[in-house]
């Protein structure tokens, strides 16, 4: 059960589809790599479990790796990019740069997507 009325499943999912969209466009790359690599989100709301599972890919850019993910916070979902080396998407433990809300403008998300990739 998606726990948000004002924004659906799908919605937000293509809003990570454009912060993916502004990577690209910013010089990443599509890293092509063998991992079972996807985003599965469990929520408990009011006794109902839900599990969504998002396939993602993971891009490079200067020798760093990242790929969307999502925080599901109380109020809003935000959209959250991981980063990390190699070895760190290797081994799962790839850092959060600072979520961001699903609902910004292209420019405001371009700004964050930036500021994730540590593009000044």
């Amino acid at each position: 059960m998606w726990k948000y009325d004002y924004v659906t499943r799908e919605e937000f999912e293509a809003a990570k589809d454009r912060v993916e969209e502004i990577m690209l466009r910013l010089g990443a790359e599509k890293y092509d790599i063998e991992l079972p690599y996807e985003q599965k989100t469990t929520n408990i709301f009011i006794g109902v479990w839900e599990t969504f599972i998002s396939h993602r890919s993971v891009y490079t850019f200067r020798d760093e790796f990242y790929w969307v993910d999502e925080v599901l916070f109380r109020h809003k979902p935000f959209i959250v990019i991981e980063y990390g080396s190699r070895d760190d998407l290797l081994s799962n433990t790839m850092a959060d740069a600072d979520p961001f809300p699903y609902d910004l403008t292209g420019a405001e998300l371009e700004a964050e997507v930036k500021l994730s990739m540590g593009i000044k």
